[in-house]
């Protein structure tokens, strides 16, 4: 945790772009642990998260036919769900892309659908930030919140705090894969 003390832009800035890409945790992870933890780079760190996420979208979005073909080798991503993003895409344009995250779609699954079909770069990189900064400050608010009540247990007891964060997120991780097993199957899901 070190290393994010020191660097907590260059941190969020790289996993929102390997999220964006190839990762499969999400940005919302380290964000809410620089926000429970109550650094003053809690708002910069967001940006630094979506900025990242917009040169992985870039990315994804360059190179669409081979980024989207490998996107099922991601844990949590099967052809079913790439179908129904299509589906989705195709009826709803941009808002599925901001409702991504209520509907369990990761966004480099638009960002590669997005260019399949045939929408400018620059749309991806104008929706992006709205498509992400929800998520991000919904976040950082409940961590920041949690964080300003039990500050000082924090700084006395970091390493159990991180046990706790780590283990929140693993069950928030099993809620979804679960759901994304419901919804299209066991597969790769």
């Amino acid at each position: 945790m070190r290393a994010l003390a020191r660097s907590p832009l260059f941190v969020s800035a790289l996993w929102g772009y390997a999220e964006a890409t190839r990762f499969w945790l999400v940005p919302d992870i380290v964000l809410g642990w620089i926000a429970l933890n109550r650094s003053r780079f809690t708002t910069l760190s967001v940006v630094a998260a979506t900025l990242g996420a917009v040169a992985g979208g870039v990315r994804m979005h360059r190179r669409p036919a081979p980024e989207h073909s490998r996107l099922t080798q991601i844990p949590g991503i099967s052809d079913p769900m790439l179908a129904d993003a299509r589906e989705k895409f195709a009826e709803r344009g941009w808002v599925a892309l901001v409702r991504a995250p209520l509907d369990g779609i990761p966004y480099k699954v638009y960002a590669t659908e997005s260019a399949l079909a045939g929408r400018p770069l620059r749309e991806l990189i104008a929706w992006t930030p709205i498509a992400r900064l929800w998520r991000f400050y919904l976040t950082i608010a409940a961590a920041g919140v949690i964080g300003r009540a039990v500050g000082r247990s924090i700084d006395r007891g970091e390493g159990r705090w991180l046990a706790g964060w780590a283990g929140f997120w693993l069950l928030v991780y099993m809620r979804y894969f679960a759901r994304l097993n419901r919804r299209y199957g066991r597969g790769r899901a």
